[in-house]
């Protein structure tokens, strides 16, 4: 689980790079001003300066939708009209039937909340295991040839 993480990490952090040389240096400045793709390797990018640009692609069915929509259909009409303050909503509860007597099978009284919040947290060491991953292929294979992680 730790190295899924680990994993997980270095590819954000890759991901993160590379979006970063994307943007230009001065596109905090004015974003829809870009020409050219200047990339600087030394920029910082904060969720703020990111904008994004919603694209409405017409899309065809090869058919005229029209045909088979009533004359002077709108498809707004009513939106507004529901009073959602006069609508009652009613959580109705499910009966499974599990086809047997389920309390045939548990204790006389029995309560499955009891004791539900007599647990003290504090007081619980959690202990974490060490896993080993094991690889199916060997990764010398795929990395060049000396290939130096610590350089």
């Amino acid at each position: 689980m730790r190295h899924l993480l680990v994993i997980s990490g270095l590819l954000l952090a890759a991901s993160t790079t590379v979006a970063s040389n994307l943007v230009p240096d001065n596109f905090t400045t004015n974003p829809h001003k870009h020409k050219h793709n200047h990339v600087s390797n030394n920029s910082v990018i904060s969720i703020q300066d990111v904008h994004v640009i919603e694209m409405d692609e017409p899309i065809d069915l090869g058919f005229d939708v029209k045909q088979y929509l009533p004359n002077n259909f709108n498809p707004l009409e009513g939106k507004n009209d529901i009073n959602w303050k006069e609508i009652v909503l009613i959580d109705l509860p499910e009966d499974i039937n599990l086809g047997f007597d389920t309390h045939a099978y548990l204790p006389k009284d029995f309560n499955p909340l009891k004791g539900k919040d007599d647990i003290n947290w504090e007081k619980v060491s959690l202990i974490e295991i060490e896993e080993d991953v094991q690889f199916n292929f060997n990764i010398q294979d795929y990395l060049p040839k000396g290939f130096n992680p610590n350089k």
